[in-house]
């Protein structure tokens, strides 16, 4: 048993799936996820554009120009206060990941019991093959027995046409069995994520162990260790949570933004530059007279292609400050549903707590009862086997009839029959006890690497 358990809570699918679903939630529940870093963002823009210009603008460079230019931007926003929603969201991220190890305690729940059951239906299908077998050798001696009185003459065909006809339904019967046993091994196998077709030898016996049991003891445990019944008090935690959220709205959000922006320019283009030679012109004459002509000098320039560069930078630090005045009653209606989920929330645990209370004392009755049909079935064995053993001494004295010895070991197939069935029951009624007062799984150990 303890095997098939460790194999399915490795293995089962459904256990997988929850256990990752931890890890979701425990990656999820830190400062950052609920708002409380800053958010730092870097925006940088790379330009670049051709353009042939023939401007009105006396000042404006005529000719093709190419612009290059790199600006970027570093920004960090900061929420100094947002009516403490940040302290909210982070409490609700450990709520959440509480619910997930809540979920995931009820899988394993769920798992285990399976387990459980269908370990011991292994054995109830085991133990059903060996009684419908014990039938069928019983069978077959009676058969060989009666023809043995034939071939002697104290027989006649129809005896002998009778026991073939029973043995033959009894080997009907062990076939049909054995299919249900291999069904049920398949069926622990997928439990398991197991190959089908694996075999197993099982240690265990179908035995049934009587453990008194008091409903005030089991309905406390299950006040305080139910696993439903705890992941709704986290529901309840987290619906309390969100009417705290919308309450936040009712207070004013600060933020500040810092950074830093800057570029790198950089321009291509025909600029009037000096040649280095001088140019000289006549501007006029000394008194008019021509024979004394007055001349002025300047650098010579011409366009050439140059490429100047230049740059930009600076930072700044801002505040900013939202309050909502007036939404037509949004926040306030908000607020309002959000406590009526509360007392939902309240309302789904006293019912929750009713339902599950009425669940233990039914199947408290059921145990109770499946005790005492173990102790009757157990009575009723003994009985059969023992008026089986006399019945076959009986016929072979000749004072029991063919017909009668058959009902009689009819009556010992079914008493054995029931008695493992009545065995099963009374288990699996356990098994519900135990889950009900969460007592199925070790829950401090759940997530564990």
């Amino acid at each position: 048993m303890a095997r098939a358990l460790g194999l399915g809570l490795k293995n089962n699918f459904d256990v997988r799936i929850g256990m990752l679903n931890i890890d979701i939630a425990r990656n999820n529940n830190n400062w950052g996820q609920a708002g409380a870093a800053p958010t730092i963002t870097l925006s940088p823009n790379f330009n670049n554009s051709i353009i042939q210009r023939k401007p009105a603008n006396p000042f404006a460079v005529a000719g093709r120009n190419i612009s290059d230019n790199i600006a970027g931007q570093l920004d960090a926003q900061f929420v100094l206060f947002d009516g403490f929603s940040v302290r909210l969201a982070k409490d609700r991220l450990e709520q959440l990941e509480q619910l997930s190890y809540g979920n995931a305690a009820f899988v394993l729940e769920s798992v285990v019991q399976n387990v459980i059951t269908g370990y011991y239906t292994v054995l109830l299908e085991k133990e059903r093959l060996k009684v419908l077998k014990t039938n069928l050798d019983f069978s077959k001696e009676r058969y060989t027995y009666v023809k043995l009185r034939k071939e002697l003459g104290s027989a006649i065909s129809f005896d002998v046409l009778q026991e073939q006809n029973n043995y033959l339904t009894d080997s009907a019967n062990v076939l049909q069995q054995e299919i249900n046993l291999r069904n049920s091994v398949r069926q622990l196998n997928l439990l398991l994520n197991e190959p089908l077709e694996t075999r197993y030898a099982l240690v265990d016996s179908l035995q049934f162990e009587d453990e008194p049991l008091i409903f005030e003891s089991l309905r406390d445990k299950m006040t305080s260790s139910n696993t439903n019944l705890q992941n709704q008090y986290i529901n309840l935690e987290l619906l309390r949570n969100n009417t705290q959220a919308q309450q936040s709205g009712q207070y004013p959000t600060i933020n500040l933004n810092v950074g830093g922006q800057g570029s790198l320019d950089r321009l291509n283009a025909n600029f009037r530059t000096a040649t280095g030679n001088t140019i000289e012109n006549m501007v006029g004459f000394v008194n008019r007279d021509p024979g004394q002509p007055v001349f002025s000098t300047s650098n010579e320039t011409a366009l050439r292609p140059l490429t100047q560069t230049g740059n930009s930078y600076g930072g700044y630090a801002n505040f900013s400050l939202r309050y909502t005045l007036f939404n037509g009653g949004q926040i306030r209606r908000a607020i309002e549903n959000a406590r009526v989920q509360e007392k939902i929330g309240e309302i789904s645990i006293d019912q929750l707590k009713l339902s599950l209370e009425n669940s233990l004392l039914a199947t408290f009755d059921v145990y109770q009862l499946r005790k005492q049909l173990v102790q009757i079935a157990e009575v009723k064995l003994n009985a059969a086997r023992l008026n089986l053993s006399l019945a076959n001494e009986r016929y072979k004295n000749g004072a029991l009839s063919a017909i009668d010895l058959r009902i009689v070991q009819e009556n010992f197939r079914n008493a054995a029959l029931e008695n493992y069935l009545a065995i099963f029951n009374s288990i699996a009624s356990k098994v519900d006890l135990i889950r009900l007062t969460g007592g199925l799984i070790d829950k401090s150990r759940i997530g564990t690497k």
